[in-house]
């Protein structure tokens, strides 16, 4: 038997078995970066919304300080027309923040109404901008404010946390949910799924 014909059959096991390795060793480390790629997207995400929800209460405030005079804001020669632009950019930003969601996350029902909800009262202080009024939020206990605050907190703890499922939705699936977070029925709901964050917090 020659060197190679003996030597051939251990060199081709651990040629086998190097290669084995190397290709678990590389799925493995291919399937944590991709957890660690979501998981920094899912922080992002969740640092723009905390940006966002400071921005909110940034207008409110100096919009709030901008009223004594109780006028609608038409034009740009208003003062409360830079609070009316960042407002619209915040909802904006939500906006867009929503569809990456939809897009990237299997959402339960529950889910959706507090995004939903979060959406709806983004548009408070627009709202109320437009109609020259201060957002009249002055307790921490007026319901309105009590229901944003709860589905704020509701929002940075679901981008905080890891996806239930690996599993991204289609895009067909991914439309359709983004179509039920912007419904038109949230504009009246939004407190109620407000009141669920509560209902379910106290009965766990």
């Amino acid at each position: 038997m020659s060197i190679f014909e003996s030597l051939g059959v251990p060199l081709l096991t651990v040629a086998v078995t190097l290669g084995g390795g190397w290709l678990v060793t590389t799925r493995v480390t291919d399937h944590w970066d991709r957890i660690k790629k979501n998981r920094d997207m899912d922080l992002t995400a969740a640092g723009e919304f905390q940006r966002l929800y400071g921005e909110f209460v940034a207008v409110w405030k100096t919009w709030n300080a901008l009223t004594s005079g109780h006028t609608p804001v038409t034009s740009p020669e208003h003062p409360g027309w830079a609070c009316l632009e960042r407002a619209t950019a915040a909802e904006g930003a939500i906006e867009a923040l929503l569809a990456k969601l939809a897009a990237e996350r299997v959402l339960t029902r529950e889910e959706v109404d507090v995004l939903g909800g979060v959406r709806q009262a983004f548009k408070a202080v627009r709202r109320a901008i437009q109609q020259g009024e201060p957002l009249d939020w002055w307790s921490s206990e007026i319901q309105p404010y009590a229901a944003f605050k709860s589905l704020a907190s509701a929002v940075s703890v679901l981008l905080g946390t890891a996806p239930r499922s690996r599993r991204r939705p289609t895009a067909a699936v991914a439309a359709r949910t983004f179509r039920e977070i912007t419904h038109n029925r949230h504009e009246v709901q939004w407190i109620e799924a407000a009141d669920g964050i509560s209902l379910g917090a106290r009965s766990s």
